[in-house]
């Protein structure tokens, strides 16, 4: 049986349409899928995340801890910062991406869909001498997030005490209502956003209250819609565009590696990957031609041999053609070259440099 948000009835009266992802029922649109890339595109589009992953860690032995156990270095941040990281196989392959944000008595850490528990299990064998505890707090924490140009101006309308966070993972808490959120600078988009953590039961109030102020330039916006921003955004996903058969590097987190900390699982197969420069493939941006997506997991071929698969493909609003991420031989990863995308069709590509957008349309006024 598929797992429903606390949201899932206001949603339902709200117009959604819902999907099953990673054994959750979650909206894939709320109006036309039209109408809800451009929320994102030109105002604010509020997405409902709360079924991703939060785990908690505390102990004093936390920071360094995790400072060993993941790819970036956790030691450096202090209070109100973040990073991306991730958390790695003795092997290098990538178990999971996360964004990991310092407290004053913890670090919090959130992944995809399906992932807490598997991290939490995954960390929890490793702290045997370390006084750290590892929780997960998916059932006591949920995640919204608010995304596009007018993010800033809507969350200063609504939000008590906000300010701008100039960098990415930059975090603070502020008052929304009845709820005590702690806001992180998050881009799923290539207009960027917010990620709202907050407490679930004061989820369906906060909802309520962000989704009915339209008027103020923000809108509910689906599955759909949000995953074409951020495929144009070039942003891979995990359990979609990576998983435990792709060290980092080949899927294009080099921001989630610190070439300058110490010792981390996973470290030497990155290292040797890095200083070496050998990889044999990676993940790389397609042009299509026409309007229509190719299937994840077609063949991608460059004359009769074949150089890669197809991760994920929508359709660009924004630049008027499909456009999709794939796994490409290092032989045909330069700019302009032609490939042939065999699915249930044959589609013609290119492929380009990514982000695909890489400006986002002025704000609305």
């Amino acid at each position: 049986m598929l797992k429903r948000s606390k949201l899932f009835d206001i949603q339902l009266d709200q117009g959604a349409h819902f999907v099953d992802y990673s054994g959750w029922e979650i909206p894939h649109r709320f109006s036309s899928v039209d109408e809800d890339y451009d929320a994102i595109r030109s105002a604010a589009g509020l997405l409902d995340l709360s079924y991703c992953g939060v785990i908690e860690a505390t102990g004093p032995d936390r920071v360094k801890f995790l400072h060993r156990m993941l790819t970036n270095d956790i030691e450096a941040l202090a209070p109100g910062k973040g990073c991306y990281a991730t958390f790695l196989t003795p092997q290098g392959r990538t178990l999971t991406d996360m964004r990991v944000y310092c407290l004053e008595d913890s670090l919090l850490l959130t992944v995809e869909a399906g992932l807490g528990e598997k991290v939490v299990a995954g960390l929890r064998k490793f702290t045997i001498g370390n006084r750290v505890e590892i929780h997960d707090r998916s059932e006591d924490l949920a995640i919204l997030s608010i995304q596009g140009p007018r993010s800033d101006k809507f969350l200063g309308q609504v939000a008590s005490g906000f300010a701008h966070p100039h960098e990415l993972f930059d975090h603070s808490t502020i008052e929304i209502g009845p709820a005590n959120i702690r806001i992180c600078r998050v881009d799923r988009t290539v207009a960027g956003g917010y990620d709202l953590l907050l407490a679930k039961d004061t989820l369906v109030a906060t909802w309520r209250l962000l989704s009915a102020r339209e008027s103020s330039g923000i809108s509910p916006v689906g599955w759909d819609a949000s995953n074409t921003h951020r495929v144009e955004a070039g942003i891979p996903l995990c359990g979609v565009d990576f998983d435990e058969a792709q060290i980092p590097l080949e899927a294009g987190l080099d921001g989630a590696i610190s070439l300058k900390k110490g010792c981390y699982i996973g470290q030497e197969i990155i290292a040797r990957a890095t200083y070496l420069g050998h990889l044999n493939r990676k993940l790389t941006g397609l042009v299509l031609a026409g309007k229509q997506p190719a299937d994840r997991g077609a063949k991608i071929f460059r004359e009769e041999k074949e150089v890669g698969w197809i991760t994920s493909s929508v359709f660009s609003p924004s630049l008027g053609r499909s456009i999709a991420l794939g796994y490409l031989r290092r032989e045909v990863w330069e700019p302009g070259t032609n490939l042939l995308v065999k699915g249930v069709s044959s589609i013609q590509s290119e492929v380009t440099t990514l982000p695909f957008v890489t400006q986002p349309i002025a704000e609305v006024k």
